[in-house]
């Protein structure tokens, strides 16, 4: 054998006994990941042969309250996922054939609603709530349903809403051809989403520097209650005094987030003018 042949059948050797030392070292077996931990450990626990299975702790239709609750929380087009989780099939399928009764339909949403809590009879599976709605266009209140929805649920199951009956509803829309009702709506919505720097053109010079001697000005005549938030405003009534001049009725809804509560809002009472071309508000109270 060559000089040459030899020292490569050399290398070969050597690298083959380093091989076989780091195999040693280092087995194969510490290279694959771990068997999964059994159910129990880590996780949610595979149910055995024969268990029941029963709804997460957190499932609102433990009680036709919560299924009430959720079901009304979630009458918004940003949250149809959630809307259908609380719907039997049937109900499903109605709000896929027509959603408006449930969501309202375009520009026009669910502001507020009231409701006493159900309180079903022991081993009831059904029962009828009614319900009072508030529905809103830009901020303004525009109607007032009285609503009823069914709920039921299965023996062991839990509550879901079946059906929901509009039963009643009232026109609440101020006509637009009232003058100065264009700067009241303004006005309004500007109170609604807390918007100080387009309220403050609507408003006469006078009524700002008297609302800021009073304390913090518009900041704190728009702020709302604590723990509320400005759900909707309700133009009652706009008329003329004097030929420059107009009193409005409107009364302001505020609501705690995602529950039941009055629909018929703060009573207040705003004086607008005219100046030039241009209605202002110069006094609220």
């Amino acid at each position: 054998m060559s000089p040459m042949r030899l020292a490569s059948r050399r290398r070969h050797l050597i690298h083959a006994l380093g091989f076989g030392l780091l195999v040693g070292l280092f087995p194969a077996a510490a290279q694959t990941p771990p068997p999964a931990p059994p159910p129990g450990e880590t996780g949610t626990p595979e149910p055995q042969e024969g268990e029941a299975l029963v709804p997460p702790a957190n499932d609102p239709g433990e009680t036709p309250s919560g299924a009430l609750a959720f079901f009304m929380a979630s009458r918004d087009y940003r949250t149809i996922r959630e809307l259908k989780s609380i719907l039997t099939p049937q109900a499903k399928a109605a709000y896929d054939h027509d959603s408006v009764n449930y969501n309202g339909r375009k520009g026009v949403r669910l502001a507020a609603w009231d409701y006493k809590d159900p309180a079903p009879k022991p081993g009831a599976t059904s029962l009828s709530a009614a319900i009072r709605t508030l529905w809103e266009d830009q901020g303004e209140a525009v109607e007032q349903r009285s609503e009823t929805a069914r709920l039921q649920r299965d023996p062991t199951g839990p509550w879901r809403v079946a059906s929901l009956t509009k039963t009643g509803s009232e026109n609440l829309r101020m006509k637009d051809a009232v003058p100065g009702v264009t700067t009241l709506r303004m006005l309004l919505r500007a109170w609604r989403q807390r918007d100080l720097t387009t309220a403050r053109t609507l408003c006469t010079d006078s009524f700002l520097k008297k609302v800021e001697a009073k304390g913090s000005g518009l900041e704190q005549l728009f702020a709302p209650a604590e723990g509320k938030r400005h759900a909707a405003f309700r133009i009652q009534s706009l008329d003329p005094s004097g030929t420059t001049g107009a009193v409005a009725k409107v009364s302001l809804v505020d609501v705690v987030p995602d529950r039941p509560g009055p629909l018929d809002g703060t009573p207040r009472t705003l004086t607008l003018v005219k100046k030039g071309s241009r209605w202002l508000v110069d006094d609220w109270r």
